[in-house]
């Protein structure tokens, strides 16, 4: 299948997954252990089949959720317009829509949300970079010897095959989420077997002894809710195709090897023998360190940075270049690599340049196109920069914890002769597409240049002491960043953050609207100079609260972007003329995202961030935990708050946004202290 996992489970591809889930068990009574990073009783897709289905919100209830979230954001009177169009959609069009989605869902085992989401990223035209790629840092090796350039890039290589194999042999174990609800722990009688707990070995036994179809019940029992895994089934050997109006997320067969670029020049490196085992680390050590020996290339035109430009116009220089015959399969060879590798050349300066460099640098030595690429620099720090319309972070996340830990756990390798030496891929440039890349690479230094990365560290704003205080770490972090909007612009902003809905079969993300009637007083209270401390611990008390129930509603299906998203795509998929909801002030309003926030943590993450998603959009990522102390070393070490904001500087100015969100940190604590801690 190559669109990805939106017809997984229609009737053909249900055959499909089934021949493919018994070749799956074939090769884990085949092959041996040595090239999996684990082994497990319950194996990868094993809970597919019974995964609860993402459930479509009412229609009323979507209308309902949808005007408390325009409330903050237009005027009265724009308001009572946008209350007459939701009006006349929910008692027209929109009903027949909803009940059209609703009939289709029923003949199928998949989510609402899955073929409009896909179409979402590809129909998209706007440049990879900055607009959708995010990045992820990885610590150092901890063993200073293996941050070579070469040998930390042949280790994540090795590590990456190796969970590639893993996952493909249904020996990674699958995602889980683990409680002390249901029946964990609290078996009696002829349910005295279920007297266990998620995790625990008679948990895998019992599971795995459970038919697919039941499986996802069997957990359920132990209070564990396994989290859907067929993203992972585009993680690897698959890329993003430039088509003009539309492109393709394709899958290719099972292939070998990687593609390593450095400068200009794009190699073939194989990591898996013909028999589909992993090459050892030495091999692939010594096939970089050839390709690094050959002069840097900065002279041909660098063909990455084509992935860097409009995806109509990239389309079509691809159709230049393939017009040239002896292209084709060597652009398939770097289409269909498992993954990319950039051994860049450029040693970033400063931590903020690193998190540039990570996300996009200049553009020439990237594959933004690739499902996943890992950039590693002369230093050996890394980061995996990965195109975000076949998966979310979920996957991915998983995969470098997984890739770091098997390769640190690794001694330092030995170069030894690679039986497969590396291939240079030349492609043969038409003078038209040299031009091309001329002009893309004066337009993306015009757009890097266009932005600018400002960080931030707190120490002591922590779950610890937020929990102590008897409210939610989360909500009171995005409150933080109401107040820091609302403080430099005077007004509330369209905020997104991502709430991850794997808990359903193909669930994908939903959005948590922390900007909302709540949030919006709670800002004016705290700016208002006659509000006391109490009347603003009670604002914040109940803007932290809101967003809490936001948060769960959104987990649970029950929010309303991704409902009002899949109306749209069914009315233009019908040929309908646009709703009138979808022309309204408001809708346009919410649309328009300014503060674009997301957070993952991982110990093995040193940063991760991505662009903003707008001219007047600020691109915060942000995280907890043990600080780096980046710009300032006294806190290193000190538990807290840190955050990336990055946005264009014709119309924001993130260094100003920072200071905001430190400064509305302060008036969040200082109205905090003043509380008691919770009992």
């Amino acid at each position: 299948r190559l669109l990805g996992m939106s017809r997984l489970m229609s009737r053909k591809g249900g055959q499909l997954w089934r021949q493919a889930a018994a070749a799956t068990l074939f090769r884990r009574f085949l092959n041996s252990g040595g090239d999996y990073l684990q082994q497990t009783k319950i194996p990868t897709y094993h809970f597919q089949d019974s995964l609860p289905r993402l459930p479509i919100p009412e229609l009323e209830k979507t209308a309902s959720r949808y005007m408390k979230s325009a409330a903050p954001l237009v005027t009265e009177a724009e308001l009572v317009s946008t209350q007459k169009a939701m009006d006349e959609f929910v008692s027209g069009v929109g009903s027949k829509l909803h009940k059209d989605i609703v009939e289709r869902e029923k003949k199928r085992y998949s989510s609402f949300i899955t073929d409009a989401w896909f179409d979402m990223y590809l129909v998209n035209r706007d440049p990879l970079p900055l607009n959708i790629n995010p990045q992820l840092t990885i610590h150092d090796d901890p063993i200073p010897e293996k941050n070579d350039q070469a040998t930390r890039a042949a280790l994540l290589a090795y590590s990456t095959a190796r969970f590639m194999r893993t996952v493909d042999d249904g020996h990674l174990k699958p995602d889980m989420f683990h409680t002390q609800k249901c029946l964990g722990g609290t078996g009696t009688g002829v349910l005295s077997f279920l007297n266990g707990k998620g995790g625990t070995s008679q948990f895998d036994t019992m599971c795995a002894m459970t038919p697919k179809q039941y499986a996802f019940y069997m957990s359920y029992v132990y209070g564990t809710y396994p989290l859907d895994m067929s993203q992972y089934e585009n993680l690897m050997h698959s890329t993003r195709i430039p088509r003009k109006g539309k492109d393709e997320l394709k899958k290719f067969k099972r292939t070998k090897h990687m593609v390593v670029q450095r400068g200009a020049d794009f190699w073939a490196v194989d990591i898996l023998r013909d028999d589909g085992k992993v090459v050892p680390v030495g091999e692939i050590l010594s096939a970089l360190q050839l390709i690094m020996k050959a002069p840097l290339n900065t002279t041909t035109s660098p063909l990455g940075v084509l992935t860097t430009m409009n995806r109509d116009q990239w389309a079509g220089a691809r159709e230049e270049l393939l017009s040239v015959s002896s292209n084709a399969a060597k652009l398939d060879m770097i289409d269909s690599a498992l993954f990319a590798i950039c051994l860049e050349n450029y040693t970033p300066t400063s931590y903020i340049d690193q998190q540039n460099t990570m996300l996009h640098g200049d553009g020439r030595n990237r594959w933004f196109d690739k499902s996943f690429q890992y950039i590693v620099l002369p230093s050996g720090r890394a980061a995996l920069n990965f195109e975000h319309s076949w998966g979310d972070g979920v996957a991915v996340l998983r995969c470098v914890n997984e890739v770091f830990d098997d390769s640190a756990a690794m001694a330092t390798p030995s170069p030894s002769t690679a039986k497969v030496p590396p291939v240079k891929i030349e492609l043969d440039v038409p003078a038209s597409v040299a031009a091309t890349c001329t002009a893309a690479v004066s337009a993306f230094d015009k757009v890097r240049a266009s932005v600018e990365t400002s960080i931030l560290e707190v120490p002591g704003f922590t779950s610890k002491y937020i929990s102590k205080k008897g409210l939610g770490l989360d909500g009171c972090l995005q409150m933080a960043f109401q107040l820091a909007h609302y403080q430099l612009h005077g007004h509330s902003g369209a905020t997104y953050e991502s709430a991850n809905q794997s808990a359903y079969k193909h669930g994908r993300t939903e959005t948590v609207r922390s900007c909302t009637p709540e949030s919006d007083l709670m800002c004016k209270t705290f700016f208002d100079k006659s509000a006391s401390t109490a009347q603003k611990n009670a604002a914040l008390r109940t803007a932290v609260k809101n967003h809490g129930t936001l948060t769960r509603e959104a987990l649970m299906g029950k929010g309303w972007d991704r409902h009002m998203f899949a109306l749209k795509y069914e009315a233009l998929q019908n040929g309908l003329a646009l709703p009138g909801i979808y022309q309204d002030a408001s809708y346009h309003r919410l649309s328009d995202i300014i503060l674009s926030t997301s957070t993952l943590s991982s110990p093995v993450l040193n940063g991760g961030g991505f662009g903003p998603t707008g001219s007047k959009c600020y691109g915060i990522g942000y995280t907890t935990g043990t600080l780096r102390g980046v710009l300032d070393p006294s806190i290193k070490g000190q538990d807290g708050f840190a955050t990336s904001v990055m946005a264009y500087t014709d119309q924001r100015d993130p260094a100003a946004f920072t200071a905001s969100i430190q400064n509305s940190l302060g008036l969040l604590r200082e109205v905090l202290d003043a509380s008691p801690d919770k009992p």
